[in-house]
């Protein structure tokens, strides 16, 4: 489970790494977290929007399809559940790898789903963060957004180069025998967390006449149901007990299209259910709310199956006091280095948020008092009775000797007292550096002793790819050379290249001395950057 915020605790933690462009705790991390926590309001991540409302569908062109019939929570969901099946455990292979891209051409995984979905995520696939990270991250943000408890998320997952060698994914005519046999290879050997898995999947979204005729007749087919969808329970768009009661009971919509299909051999949920003789199903009903949680489990699990030679980093938690674009650039009005960004605060529904925190660069003794922003965010972390946890934001800029030779800077507040490392010896410079279509110039800052010839630039680039709409990431070198202006005595070391094509999300600029990471900068991060 994510840690919870308790902003009465004090937090006092020193970052292990410095860099000038500051992506806190690390590029990945920063990313990914921004995604979780910044759900609604100032600086809301544009991945929640899809979701937002949680009964919203989000078609390939990225039009809300507001008479669809069709769940953008759901079709996340049923993506991670086609990537992760077709896992071989025993042997190590397959899971959540993104290689569902590249089988969208199969009967088993028909509709629309797949590309609209990866559509929607391909502009937040980068240099750090996959698609199938995306495609694990899609379905944590479903359960997280729409009803359910928070679910840990890992980052780390490596996309696939081409389709897997795998298939079988369960089907509504696929009989019990084999249904079981695909989540045994999967890593879900007992019955019960066979059916636990599908009911925790099936309590958002539909079965659709467009895609499924055999299972949905074309009287659902109506003007505000255009794709013919069949509920599997009575809120489609929430994650919540429901499809439970309903069929435990034979009430509402009594477990939903795969129970109570006009065809038979269709109803691959009742035949799955009814193995232990509901046994199962009722004990899930009895959890009561706890189910959220036995669902967290048991999606955690399925998010978290990956080839064996992939290790997952650690859970990202959400962070109480984020640095946001917090770099060093030179000042349009007198060309001084100045130290420019944002503090984002987070704090649970029952704090209410801050209105004043105050900054300290390095050993200087002067408190600087940073006034928040009007505009608050909401986000699913730190929710409880009083409503949901606020972002409050706090802009800066700092100039002149305290900044030259600081090492770090602090932040304080109540509840916090953080200190980050930073580093103004090698940078590249924000305001020199542009990606215009296919083209990129870049400018480092390298100050005393450090030369031009020390410094190495590597971008890296998310491009289109045959058979997949999954971006694959290229690498390219800049060759740096000085240039003639010197501002507040540092050197500027300039480059640039022009790209094969335009990418379709962050370009990464990475500034190396000696093979060493001493700077990173994110450009043109679109409908994904802040």
């Amino acid at each position: 489970m994510f840690a919870s915020i308790n902003i009465a605790t004090a937090i006092a933690v020193i970052v292990s790494t410095a860099s000038a462009a500051l992506y806190y705790p690390d590029v990945q991390t920063h990313l990914l977290e921004h995604i979780l926590v910044d759900n609604w309001g100032a600086y809301a991540s544009n991945f929640s929007s899809a979701i937002t409302p949680c009964d919203r569908y989000v078609t390939q062109t990225g039009n809300a399809a507001l008479t669809s019939g069709r769940t953008t929570a759901a079709q996340w969901m049923r993506v991670l559940f086609h990537d992760f099946i077709t896992a071989n455990v025993s042997a190590g292979t397959g899971g959540v790898d993104a290689s569902i891209g590249f089988e969208t051409a199969r009967e088993e995984n028909k509709g629309s789903a797949f590309n609209d979905s990866f559509t929607f995520w391909r502009p937040y696939a980068n240099g750090a963060v996959s698609m199938a990270d995306l495609i694990a991250i899609g379905t944590v943000m479903s359960n997280n957004l729409c009803g359910g408890n928070n679910m840990p998320y890992r980052p780390g997952r490596i996309d696939a180069l081409s389709a897997g060698s795998t298939t079988g994914v369960p089907a509504p005519e696929t009989n019990l025998e084999e249904t079981l046999v695909f989540f045994e290879r999967a890593g879900f050997e007992k019955v019960e967390d066979a059916i636990g898995l599908t009911a925790c999947g099936h309590t958002m979204g539909s079965v659709h006449h467009g895609g499924f005729p055999e299972v949905v007749d074309e009287t659902f087919v109506t003007p505000n149901n255009t794709n013919g969808g069949s509920n599997f329970d009575t809120t489609r768009g929430v994650f919540d007990p429901n499809i439970l009661g309903e069929y435990v009971h034979w009430t509402g919509n009594k477990g939903g299209p795969l129970v109570t299909s006009h065809n038979e051999t269709m109803n691959s949920d009742l035949r799955l259910y009814e193995s232990d003789g509901n046994v199962t199903m009722r004990a899930l009903l009895a959890q009561g709310p706890a189910f959220l949680d036995t669902c967290v489990e048991l999606m955690r699990r399925a998010i978290d199956t990956v080839p064996s030679h992939v290790q997952l980093g650690d859970v990202v938690t959400a962070i109480p006091a984020k640095p946001i674009n917090v770099t060093y650039d030179y000042s349009k009005i007198d060309g001084k280095l100045v130290l420019s960004g944002k503090i984002r605060v987070l704090t649970a529904a029952e704090h209410g948020s801050q209105n004043s925190i105050t900054l300290r660069m390095g050993q200087d003794e002067t408190n600087i008092a940073l006034v928040a922003e009007a505009e608050t965010g909401q986000s699913v972390f730190g929710r409880g009775a009083a409503g949901y946890g606020t972002t409050t934001y706090f802009p800066f800029s700092v100039s002149g000797p305290s900044i030259r030779n600081a090492t770090s800077f602090s932040v304080s507040g109540a509840g916090i007292q953080q200190d980050f490392r930073i580093s103004n010896q090698i940078f590249v410079v924000q305001s020199l550096t542009a990606l215009d279509g296919k083209a990129v110039n870049t400018t480092v800052a390298v100050s005393a002793p450090n030369s031009c010839s020390d410094i190495h630039v590597r971008i890296a680039a998310p491009f289109t790819q045959p058979g997949t709409l999954a971006p694959k990431i290229s690498e390219k070198d800049i060759i740096v050379s000085a240039l003639p202006e010197t501002p507040d005595g540092y050197t500027l070391c300039g480059g640039n290249i022009v790209l094969d094509a335009v990418p379709t999300g962050l370009l990464t600029i990475k500034a190396l001395q000696g093979g060493t990471l001493v700077d990173t900068l994110l450009v043109d991060g679109g409908k994904a950057g802040w």
